[in-house]
């Protein structure tokens, strides 16, 4: 039979089609298939809250220009340990006392005021009564709690419902139980990596405290880690979740084998009760399954990597503090970590890097709006970097510039309103002019000319990181092995990802008032004596700073908090603390934020 041509046509246009859809299916169902099975493996390790995981390979594009996220509704107050809403709890209130008496103290690095930080004074029994301190006196005022019936986890969660309305939906609660973290599974594991465009934000901010097994947590730890949960959990409505992240040290416990065997270690790692709910274990075993090709995974070199996997499987947070257990906030520690987001948040991007790279040293050149003008001359308003710092190795995912150049961005305008990616709480050094570093040369994983590229380093591993930053770290470790040493982590890849930075000037003091040869020394005539409009031509060429408030190396806050405690031996005469103020017999300490805090041997 001899069709009309129509018909022929209208035949041959139904097979393409027939053909057409059919390959469209064989391509679904082959590309669909491991998807599948990398669900039935993973996903109940995955919170069911969030938007789909993209596991399409490649870097993907860059980020579009961060919109100023709007201002959250006002907090719900929430109740806190003695089952009464803070808002009418006298007894859970911190007191800060008015010393007119006395000038308050200026830093020997940084500024309350650049910070918006409160001037408060306070005792000790003013700071950390309402959190146990003092208690099996006679003269405690305040009611005692029974701290070991207490649900830390339950009571943040509580919270989080009480404000969950003025969160985005992707807002959750945090469970440390069931078990989230699992080995990597070679095999049906493609990619668990989200991009940053899967991410919806939640506004919140994961507090993650470092811990270990064995820890022997003495009475001032734990006034410190429930402080730190009411005061920035609690007390701002939700806004912060605090998190026991403790390191089973022997890998021989196998803790990820099977839930005994992680239960076991958990009974067994001395965690006191009140914070079993907010514990969360890890080991070596875990980090060496996730990072092979990296081959270290000591804290020393890779501190970033147990949060990094922290922020994969818990990803409910926009933010991720580390905070050490040897650290102490002298007054309110949510309004410290707010006022240190809020000047990161307000900061522009221009010449970020370069303000960072020198410590604001009020006694040599005033308010901190000195250092910024300072920095801007030396760099005649230009900038080291603008975009993405080159590294061959990595492909960005930062934002491009809204300006051609940092020149073009006369008003300092990119930037401000936006969350920084990486908040350091120390000045950043350039590796390579750090000629005593001794982490200096450790580099690898991107090649010679990656491993080349500009690095700066922040200490202490005291830092703030968005989920962002840590995935796109935790996805080069995995893919290409990219590693820099701990201290050079945050900002290094926030740099290389055209990420924001910020170094926020919080007070630190010094152990001996007025000391303008050693400010001097720090200083190195800063940034009007600087070649190149960076800090320091050597920045590790500087003198010890053991008696700083807050360094990495430093016996000053020990001394500090024993005599306010009114604990351990008493000071020589010479040795006593010129910061603490004595008035009618009561020791106080102004506003700041103190490490190391080492236990008394």
């Amino acid at each position: 039979m001899v069709f009309p041509p129509r018909i022929i046509v209208r035949r041959r246009l139904l097979l393409i089609t027939v053909i057409f859809v059919a390959l469209i299916w064989v391509s679904f169902l082959t590309s669909a298939t491991p998807q599948r099975q990398l669900s039935s493996a993973w996903m109940p390790s995955i919170p069911s809250f969030l938007p789909p995981w993209n596991f399409a390979s490649g870097q993907g594009g860059r980020m579009p220009l961060r919109k100023p996220l709007p201002p959250l509704a006002a907090r719900v107050p929430c109740r806190g340990p003695r089952g009464k809403l803070l808002s009418h709890s006298p007894d859970d209130e911190l007191h800060a006392a008015n010393l007119s008496a006395h000038e308050y103290p200026p830093p020997f690095v940084g500024s309350h005021e650049a910070l918006g930080l409160e001037q408060t004074w306070m005792t000790a029994d003013d700071r950390y009564g309402p959190y146990g301190f003092g208690e099996r006196l006679d003269s405690y005022t305040r009611s005692r709690v029974d701290w070991d019936a207490i649900d830390w986890n339950q009571l943040q969660n509580e919270c989080f419902q009480r404000n969950a309305g003025r969160f985005p939906p992707a807002a959750a609660p945090f469970e440390s139980m069931p078990v989230r973290f699992g080995l990597r599974n070679k095999q049906k594991e493609r990619r668990m990596t989200p991009k940053w465009d899967r991410f919806r934000h939640t506004r919140r901010t994961a507090v993650v405290v470092r811990a270990w097994d064995g820890f022997d947590y003495k009475d001032e730890d734990l006034f410190y880690l429930r402080s730190l949960i009411v005061e920035t959990s609690l007390r701002t409505g939700g806004e912060y979740h605090v998190v026991l992240l403790v390191n089973i040290k022997d890998p021989a416990h196998n803790i990820f084998a099977s839930q005994r065997a992680y239960n076991k270690a958990f009974r067994n790692a001395g965690i006191p009760p009140e914070l079993q709910s907010i514990a969360v274990l890890w080991d070596d075993n875990l980090l060496e399954s996730w990072y092979p090709l990296i081959g270290e995974h000591r804290t020393m070199w890779q501190v970033y990597q147990p949060m990094q996997l922290f922020a994969l499987f818990y990803p409910q947070f926009d933010h991720y503090w580390q905070l050490e257990l040897d650290m102490r906030f002298t007054g309110d520690a949510g309004a410290f970590l707010d006022a240190l987001s809020t000047f990161a948040r307000n900061e522009p991007r221009k010449q970020a890097l370069e303000r960072a790279t020198f410590q604001h040293l009020p006694t040599l050149i005033g308010p901190y709006s000195n250092l910024a003008a300072a920095v801007d001359k030396v760099n005649g308003g230009d900038a080291h970097v603008w975009g993405p710092m080159p590294n061959p190795a990595i492909e960005p995912i930062g934002p491009v510039p809204p300006f051609p150049t940092a020149r073009d961005d006369v008003d300092f305008s990119w930037g401000v309103g936006e969350d920084a990616d990486a908040l350091v709480t120390s000045f950043c050094a350039n590796v390579t002019a750090s000629l005593a570093w001794q982490f200096r040369d450790w580099v690898g994983g991107m090649g010679v000319e990656g491993d080349e590229a500009p690095r700066f380093f922040s200490p202490p591993a005291v830092q703030r990181a968005s989920r962002t930053l840590l995935l796109a770290i935790h996805e080069a470790q995995v893919d290409m092995g990219a590693r820099v040493p701990s201290e050079a982590t945050l900002p290094t890849f926030a740099l290389w990802h055209g990420l924001k930075l910020s170094y926020a000037p919080h007070p630190v003091y010094w152990h001996h008032p007025d000391d303008t040869a050693t400010a001097e020394a720090w200083w190195k005539g800063g940034p009007e004596e600087s070649p190149d409009g960076i800090g320091p031509t050597d920045p590790t060429d500087h003198p010890k700073g053991m008696g700083l408030t807050f360094w990495w190396e430093s016996h000053w806050p020990r001394l500090l908090v024993d005599v306010w405690m009114d604990v351990g031996p008493n000071p020589k005469e010479d040795e006593y603390p010129w910061l603490a103020r004595t008035e009618a017999d009561q020791v106080y300490l102004p506003n700041m934020m103190l490490h190391p805090m080492k236990h008394r041997e």
